[in-house]
């Protein structure tokens, strides 16, 4: 991918564990699952924006969906022609360049999509100039420190250094290597977006005691149980540490209220 912004590791010229799991049956439903969650989450912004974005859109497939619960047009921007599966509103854009006007995005959705970019200060700063004064972006961001890295399902990969993380993915077999993909921590999520005037309201306890039956996984379901018993500012804390994605709303700093 190198360092633009909203690209995906590439599925065509690849045969990497991430490519065949892109074009299975097993990621086609995922995506169904994760617009139902953001539909949950985000229904109330979907339904009354005039106009919604989906910032690193990929294949299009969470777009189609969420188009259909809210019933609303989406315009999709993904950098990557080969990823698209959906052609329909897609708009081939940077994300740190996105052919919109000032202030011209109600509402946008960013999901998993911020570790693409090659330059939070540029992602962020595009947010700011695209985003309506009073406007809310979605963003779901994985933890650098997750146990298990999203993409190639391997132990503490994201954790190490570019170096390392190569070798141990090459070691693998599962790619060949690991320096297009970028996560960071939470403080350098929020750092990075309080630079450029934008607040990142962290949403995390509220979508994981709402949404916990939307977990597909058994060991996390059995986590966050767990995590639900402890009191809430320990266990708001424990997950800007551990949790392995986070939920915030982007909005420009000092803007308040809204409907969610």
């Amino acid at each position: 991918m190198g360092a633009i912004s909203g690209e995906r590791p590439r599925v065509v010229s690849t045969v990497s564990h991430y490519a065949r799991h892109v074009q299975s049956e097993e990621y086609r439903e995922s995506r169904k699952q994760k617009a139902e969650l953001i539909y949950a989450v985000c229904a109330g912004y979907l339904e009354s924006a005039r106009c919604v974005a989906d910032l690193g859109a990929g294949t299009g497939l969470i777009k189609r969906v969420l188009e259909e619960r809210s019933g609303r047009p989406i315009v999709g921007f993904e950098i990557d022609r080969e990823f698209m599966e959906e052609t329909s509103r897609m708009v081939l854009a940077d994300l740190t360049k996105l052919p919109v006007a000032d202030g011209a995005i109600e509402f946008g959705i960013a999901n998993h999509v911020y570790e693409h970019v090659g330059n939070l200060d540029l992602f962020f700063a595009e947010i700011r100039r695209a985003l309506a004064p009073d406007g809310r972006v979605y963003l779901t961001a994985g933890n650098r420190f997750a146990l298990i890295e999203p993409h190639y399902r391997l132990p503490t990969l994201s954790w190490w250094p570019e170096p390392v993380a190569t070798r141990i993915l090459r070691w693998s077999g599962r790619g060949e290597r690991y320096d297009d993909i970028h996560f960071v921590t939470h403080r350098r999520l929020v750092a990075a977006a309080a630079r450029h005037g934008l607040w990142l309201e962290d949403v995390t306890d509220g979508v994981l005691a709402s949404q916990l039956h939307r977990y597909g996984s058994r060991p996390g379901q059995l986590a966050s149980r767990f995590a639900l018993r402890l009191p809430g500012g320990l266990r708001r804390l424990l997950l800007r540490w551990a949790s392995p994605q986070w939920f915030f709303f982007i909005r420009h700093a000092g803007v308040t209220g809204g409907t969610s």
